[in-house]
């Protein structure tokens, strides 16, 4: 046998015959892809679930003759989370300029404080006791809101937000506005029982805009502030954006794995040897550039098979295979309000 055939083919035909097929690698192959497919469905399926839900929220609003807002809350709050107590709410408040009705607080609220920090005002209630998964919580109050009427060339107008909540779905809300016949327009869908009335269920972080226009002469002498549009800057969907963050990083576990899936891809494909992917008998460098172990080894098969042939042909196979292989070695459970424009303040009252 020539030495130049030898180097170039190790017997072609003897090569096809003894390499093997990389069974291992090719389950592992199917595994990692299995485990791929089943992390991303599984994020896609993960439903995060929220802490608490909110059965029913009603807000009442009556219009007072001074263009403040008369306001009452009544709201039924299941805990869900069994790990974890619930002994506070906050509800998020327009501006500081509220007060409290000590008398309108219910049984189930210890005490109230009103809070204003990070250019957010809310009313923080201290729950008569803690309350934990499956546990059902009732409360009410009621507020006077000043500095809320605004004006412009049509008249005189609100626009109140109710308190939205970014990690609490609501089941079922009913805002509703008293009636006034100085009202000219409403963003309300309907009218029932003497109230303009918006009603529905709310995601986490959706919110109601409540819309209400009086004419001209409805507010003479009563204070009015400069309209700010509405800041939403604040709402989010915490649950939306837990569930984003799963997928997100399933896709990230996903695409590490490909590390592992390149490597036994080469494998399988190397068992056709490599650069000519599935034809040829084979190289001694495979598709990724690193040296082929399924070519070697069936080269030294072939050596230890031909021993009888000369040291020379020995020395120089062993030669190109070792030079070869070397070379390419180196190769809050809280409520939200809009930002208000005053000074920090916290003041607590007792309930009375």
């Amino acid at each position: 046998m020539k030495q130049g055939r030898v180097n170039a083919t190790y017997e072609e035909s003897y090569i096809k015959k003894t390499r093997t097929f990389p069974v291992g690698k090719t389950v592992l192959l199917i595994v990692i892809l299995l485990i791929q497919i089943g992390i991303i469905v599984a994020a896609f399926h993960f439903e995060p679930q929220p802490q608490d839900r909110i059965h029913q929220y009603d807000v009442t609003v009556d219009t007072k003759n001074d263009g403040s807002l008369d306001i009452s809350y009544h709201l039924v709050w299941e805990a869900l989370d069994t790990s974890e107590e619930l002994t506070w709410i906050e509800i998020g408040m327009a501006n500081e300029n509220y007060s409290v009705y000590p008398e309108s607080v219910s049984d189930t609220i210890r005490y109230y404080t009103q809070e204003y920090y990070d250019g957010e005002v809310h009313l923080r209630l201290d729950l008569d006791r803690p309350y934990i998964g499956g546990e059902m919580l009732e409360f009410s109050f009621k507020i006077n809101l000043k500095d809320m009427l605004c004006k412009d060339a049509d008249g005189y107008f609100y626009e109140f937000i109710p308190c939205w909540f970014n990690t609490t779905p609501v089941e079922s809300y009913s805002f509703r506005w008293a009636e006034d016949g100085r009202i000219q327009s409403v963003s309300a869908s309907k009218r029932q029982a003497g109230f303009f009335v918006w009603s529905g269920s709310l995601e986490c972080g959706e919110y109601v805009p409540m819309t209400v226009r009086y004419g001209k002469d409805s507010f003479n002498g009563c204070a009015t502030v400069n309209y700010q549009p509405f800041d939403d800057d604040g709402a989010y969907n915490s649950l939306n954006e837990d569930k984003t963050a799963i997928i997100v990083l399933a896709f990230l576990g996903a695409a590490f794995l490909i590390i592992f899936q390149v490597w036994v891809v080469d494998s399988v494909v190397s068992y056709h040897r490599g650069r000519g992917f599935l034809t040829g008998h084979g190289f001694h460098v495979h598709a990724y550039g690193r040296s082929n172990p399924y070519y070697i080894r069936a080269v030294n098969r072939y050596n230890a098979t031909h021993s009888h042939s000369s040291g020379h042909h020995r020395s120089g196979g062993c030669a190109c295979a070792c030079a070869c292989a070397c070379a390419c070695a180196g190769g809050g459970r809280a409520g939200c309000s809009q930002k208000d424009t005053y000074g920090k303040k916290q003041i607590s009252r007792e309930q009375t």
